[in-house]
């Protein structure tokens, strides 16, 4: 299945294209061997949620119709288009002067950040800076430190419910999948604006996601499925519904460096990240915002 025109790619990486890669689409996660998990002291293969869809791990170059379908235009906003790039030099010495690249740990990671406060004010004020020109004359806001394991396919997880001190292996895996489903609906997941993610790790992460909007995912289910079907469908469940029946449609991916970052519209498209292939751990930070440029 050929990939449709709607979410477009706005590639400031210096790799270019050879940044991007694109796939044949999905499986549900029981069709699929999950990679083996070994960091430190601990080994595991990752689960799934029942309900969970994973992609296919034959990728490949895109091609010209395919990076055409991706090429940015003058209609490019915060929920339209993914934004990739890498952060300024300055920024990038101060978060490698907190040696977040060297913590084996998410205490460590947020140790390194409590025992040099004053690093940390500066990496802020910086980062501030820094996204202030993007920010679409909208608020932003600091939403999290990500830490995941190396070599983890798809790395979202609820842990919510998980008591502390859980284990890696006792997490339950999303798949790919869409935010925010508590307070938003299919035709409002376009209004939240989007994420900017930070990869402050020694390995590359990956960025995997589907470049249609839910709205266009809702309306493509609307001509396969019969209407009391069609009723049952919500902004939870969608991404079930659309793999099910759209399992051949690409996934596309994007490799982030150290210090690269994507912006994405997450609400309002399928997606998660990839530790897969990688040896240290992986650290990343999250602003929310509308950000665009």
């Amino acid at each position: 299945m050929k990939i449709k025109r709607h979410i477009m790619v706005h590639n400031s990486l210096p790799e270019g294209t050879g940044a991007l890669a694109i796939n044949s689409g999905t499986v549900y996660h029981k069709q699929h061997k999950a990679a083996l998990v070994h960091y430190l002291d601990e080994e595991f293969t990752p689960e799934y949620l029942d309900h969970a869809y994973v992609n296919k791990r034959d990728w490949r170059e895109l091609t010209v119709e395919e990076l055409e379908c991706l090429k940015p235009d003058e209609s490019c906003n915060d929920v339209n288009t993914v934004y990739l790039g890498e952060i300024p030099k300055p920024l990038q010495a101060c978060f490698k002067e907190l040696q977040l690249q060297e913590s084996e740990s998410r205490d460590e990671v947020f140790s390194n950040f409590e025992k040099n406060p004053e690093l940390t004010k500066q990496a802020t004020q910086l980062l501030h800076e820094f996204l202030l020109p993007l920010s679409n004359d909208k608020k932003f806001h600091f939403h999290c430190i990500g830490v995941n394991y190396p070599n983890v396919e798809l790395v979202a997880a609820n842990t919510t419910m998980l008591p502390d001190g859980f284990k890696q292996a006792d997490k339950k895996f999303l798949g790919l999948h869409n935010d925010g489903t508590q307070s938003m609906t299919i035709d409002t997941a376009h209004e939240f604006g989007n994420r900017i993610s930070i990869n402050l790790g020694k390995d590359s992460r990956y960025l995997l996601f589907v470049n249609l909007p839910i709205k266009e995912v809702y309306a493509m289910l609307k001509e396969k499925l019969k209407t009391s079907e069609l009723a049952l469908v919500n902004i939870s469940n969608i991404p079930e519904y659309f793999f099910k029946h759209f399992p051949d449609y690409p996934v596309i991916r994007v490799e982030q460096k150290p210090y690269q970052y994507y912006i994405a519209a997450t609400d309002n498209c399928f997606h998660d990240g990839s530790t897969l292939g990688s040896r240290y751990l992986d650290v990343c930070i999250v602003y929310f915002g509308s950000f665009q440029y």
